[in-house]
């Protein structure tokens, strides 16, 4: 190590990502919001091919578009959820408290869509995904609180 290494350890985080970076769980709790953008495009092109087959980390919405719309107009919601979930995991990775609130808001609702339809196992995926993101995100709070950012 370096002298510099060394002092840089010693002070802390020099910024929010690294804080986050370095709290124990944080990065699996932030990156279930990736998890949610990457079975969603999965299950968006499963339905494209007529396929009963269906992921349920996946969101529900992409599911009731495809029900509700043509396919073009389905296939655009598709890629607002899809990217806003990626952007949202690529923020949250970096700290920012609104991305934690928002997914976890979001994916709530769809949980809620999944609960109507009584389609259980989902409910309880999403609710094992909330408990990980929840749970860095308050992480990361603390960890804010301790370090005085």
């Amino acid at each position: 190590m370096t002298d510099s290494t060394l002092a840089a350890s010693r002070r802390g985080p020099a910024n929010l990502t690294e804080l986050a970076h370095a709290t124990p769980g944080f990065i699996r709790g932030a990156r279930w919001f990736w998890w949610i953008a990457g079975f969603s495009a999965i299950n968006a092109a499963l339905n494209l091919s007529h396929s009963d087959t269906n992921f349920v980390v996946g969101l529900a919405f992409t599911l009731l578009a495809h029900a509700a719309f043509p396919t073009g107009i389905a296939l655009g919601i598709d890629a607002l959820l899809v990217g806003g979930f990626f952007l949202v995991g690529l923020k949250a990775q970096q700290g920012q408290a609104w991305a934690f609130i928002l997914g976890a808001v979001v994916y709530v609702g769809d949980a809620l869509v999944y609960m109507k339809f009584g389609d259980w196992l989902p409910v309880g995926i999403h609710a094992l995904a909330l408990y990980y993101i929840v749970t860095a995100f308050l992480s990361l709070q603390a960890a804010k609180k301790s370090a005085g950012l």
